[in-house]
């Protein structure tokens, strides 16, 4: 058994600056041991390994994940490659095929945005014509969003007189009657109805574990999974305890859930491999089902302006509750009329009892304003933002908003200007999880097909070093761990990945498609590319 392990004849983007590169460093102990040329590194080691020239960076963190929803839709009917109502109806068709009568089939990841033809949401008739013998309860990609049959609506008792939790969670027709289209609270109160697959702890786990190992292929070493109870987005802490006690966990968890604990703990609890980290509230909705909180109506539905989910009091209050408590707060916010509400909120509870680290989180942000921006730089916030909205909602997000809101749309490089953090994170399964393919969106503002030429609103790219540094340094700052990893520095852990190229020299349209040839927690491989 070696003690220590020299890795050598390498390019070691450490990240602790733009531009700061080492040849090898040396790990003992699953940390960090030393950083700088060939020859001292071989000399601290019992072990030597040739990297012949690869580039390595610290371990990837995913500051925004659902990771137990991501796990548990390896048990769903997967949707996300449908392009139409048409192929949604035949696919969920043939699925019930191999269906008993009358058990629930839950399905997700469409996204009626990318169909031919009609984009609207699928309704209990469309759902009914395609399987009529069972309940059916499919969710939109984004989470928010759901599509129910007649037998699901009846299972929950959403019928014509029903009074949802929220006003305008549930669709009704001009004759009064549910469309089948919920979102959030009323969404939750369906999938609650769904039977369980993964019930057993051990279940979870596996799926966890496999899950996890999926991340590792594109270099991510650290996750924070958040819960969102109301959307039925669930973590459970017992499982990645357990996985971890066992040996199986194979990236660093820090847990976001959306109620206070109801036992005296604060941000930080746990070990370094799985921490309880934040409260997460949910302000508003989302822009694919006009439930983004605005100030102005939507462009393209000027009857509404959204709807937030708490008075401004009710908002002020949890976040009070939470910080007085030493716990971090993170709140979801789509909308500028959430932004300001939140950013009002932030701004009450930190200046009635100023403390002096609460680094508030302030998740999406997704369209802003000039007011918002100049007031949220003079506070203790970060911003974590999800990159791949620019190629998910780009064909669609200026029709909603109109051109005159649309330079504030997921503004990273205007926030950058301004000082303000950001981390950068995938909201997944609502988005694709691969980082590489989010660096390469904050860089060069465009989809993954390379439109549009020049980037959407380019003026607010981002360099290749800041979107790095949103998944790496950044991230561990956001969950106060930039102590312990988020660069190659001595003494901390050693959470690295081995790259075939240079992402910092590349050309920044091929960012999207670069593979990790290894990932390493703590010093231990956790993942190899075949053939490497």
């Amino acid at each position: 058994m070696f003690n220590s392990t020299a890795y050598i004849n390498g390019k070691v983007y450490t990240m602790e600056r733009e531009g700061a590169v080492c040849s090898a460093f040396a790990v003992r102990d699953g940390k960090f041991i030393y950083c700088g040329a060939d020859d001292e590194a071989r000399r601290m080691a019992d072990e030597t390994v040739d990297l012949r020239g690869a580039v390595v960076l610290p371990g990837l963190i995913d500051t925004h994940e659902h990771l137990y929803s991501y796990a548990g839709n390896f048990e769903k009917l997967m949707l996300g490659h449908v392009g139409s109502m048409e192929e949604l109806k035949e696919t969920l068709r043939k699925y019930a095929e191999n269906v008993p009568a009358g058990e629930w089939i839950y399905g997700f990841g469409f996204d009626n945005e990318f169909f031919t033809g009609s984009k609207a949401m699928p309704t209990r008739y469309d759902l009914d014509e395609a399987c009529p013998n069972n309940p059916v309860l499919l969710s939109r990609s984004c989470m928010h969003f759901f599509s129910a049959n007649s037998l699901a609506l009846k299972a929950a008792g959403i019928d014509r007189n029903f009074k949802p939790e929220v006003e305008g969670n549930v669709r009704f027709d001009a004759e009064g009657e549910p469309t089948g289209v919920v979102c959030d609270a009323a969404g939750a109160r369906l999938a609650s109805l769904v039977p369980d697959k993964l019930a057993s702890l051990e279940a979870k786990k596996n799926v966890l574990e496999k899950a996890i190992h999926e991340l590792n292929t594109h270099g991510l070493t650290g996750v924070h999974a958040i819960q969102g109870r109301h959307v039925d987005l669930m973590e459970y802490t017992n499982a990645y305890q357990e996985l971890s006690l066992e040996g199986r966990l194979t990236a660093r968890i820090y847990l976001g859930y959306d109620e206070l604990p109801n036992c005296c703990i604060r941000t930080g609890l746990g070990d370094d491999m799985v921490k309880y980290g934040f409260y997460k509230l949910y302000a508003d909705g989302n822009f694919g089902g006009y439930s983004a909180a605005l100030l102005e109506p939507f462009s393209d539905r000027p009857d509404t302006c959204g709807q937030a989910n708490y008075t401004q009091e009710e908002m002020t209050a949890r976040i009070r509750a939470a910080y007085e408590r030493n716990i971090q707060v993170a709140v979801h916010v789509i909308g500028d009329r959430a932004a300001d509400m939140l950013t009002t909120a932030i701004e009450t509870v930190y200046r009635e009892n100023p403390k002096p680290d609460p680094r508030f989180r302030m998740i999406h942000m997704s369209v802003l304003n000039e007011d918002v921006i100049q007031r949220i730089k003079k506070l203790p916030v970060m911003v974590d933002i999800q990159p791949m909205f620019i190629h998910t909602d780009m064909p669609w997000i200026e029709a909603r908003v109109g051109a005159a809101r649309a330079p504030y749309v997921n503004p990273f490089g205007r926030l950058l200007r301004e000082g303000i953090l950001l981390t950068g994170g995938s909201d997944a399964p609502g988005t694709p999880h691969d980082p590489w393919e989010a660096i390469y969106a904050a860089v060069t503002r465009k989809n993954l097909e390379g439109k549009p030429e020049g980037g959407w609103y380019p003026e607010n790219c981002i360099s290749v070093y800041d979107a790095v540094c949103m998944y790496t340094k950044n991230a561990a700052y956001s969950s106060y761990e930039e102590n312990i990893k988020g660069t190659v520095t001595v003494g901390k852990l050693a959470d690295f990945i081995v790259l075939d190229e240079d992402v910092f020299a590349m050309d920044p349209m091929k960012i999207k498609d670069i593979q990790v040839r290894s990932t390493y927690l703590g010093g231990k491989l956790v993942y190899e590319r075949s053939g490497v």
